[in-house]
């Protein structure tokens, strides 16, 4: 059976068709709702330190172009947020303090995650401005706007765009990180 649907087909010839991605969505769907009334015990989130993550548990492909499309992206983004929403719902009043998020980082989509802050300094660590201009904020554009994506009540979205320099140990690296979830500053 030939796969003719737009949402998994390759833009480019000579392309690898991305197959089952069907299939990888559902799957995808299924653990972002399976945080439905589960949210990661008190155990857990003590050894975790002051971060709690989840990286997008799917294959790199279904994600990462040339085999993915700009649809699978828009998708796999949407999942995420729905999973960031299902845990602040899940969340029990004890654990109130804890933030919880979702990272969609582009152009590398693979290393998006969903995020249990423990500590707000650490937050704060990861979202603000740094004074050499490696990490600045987005503000004059939205992904969900951009995308189309519908954000739940209560979820909100900040985006950060890094430049770091290549040096003795590390290439270059540009991207952006859309964080979603609870971003409202607490201090």
């Amino acid at each position: 059976m030939r796969n003719n649907t737009p949402i998994t087909r390759p833009g480019t010839r000579g392309e690898k068709k991305l197959r089952d991605a069907p299939r990888r969505l559902r799957a995808l769907q299924h653990w972002a709702d399976c945080f439905k009334g589960a949210f990661p015990s008190p155990h857990a989130l003590q050894a975790a330190g002051r971060y709690w993550n989840y990286k997008i548990p799917t294959h790199a492909r279904l994600v990462e172009p040339p085999a993915t499309t700009q649809e699978i992206q828009r998708t796999c983004a949407r999942i995420l947020i729905d999973a960031c929403a299902n845990l602040i719902q899940s969340r029990p009043a004890p654990q109130a303090d804890i933030r919880v998020t979702c990272c969609v980082t582009l152009p590398g989509m693979f290393s998006s995650e969903i995020c249990l802050y423990l500590d707000e300094a650490y937050f704060q660590g990861h979202v603000a401005d740094t004074p050499d201009g490696q990490v600045t904020a987005i503000t004059s554009r939205s992904l969900a706007a951009e995308w189309g994506l519908e954000l739940p009540m209560g979820i909100e979205e900040r985006g950060l765009r890094i430049s770091i320099p290549a040096d003795d140990d590390d290439d270059e690296f540009e991207g952006e990180c859309w964080y979603f979830g609870e971003l409202a500053d607490r201090r």
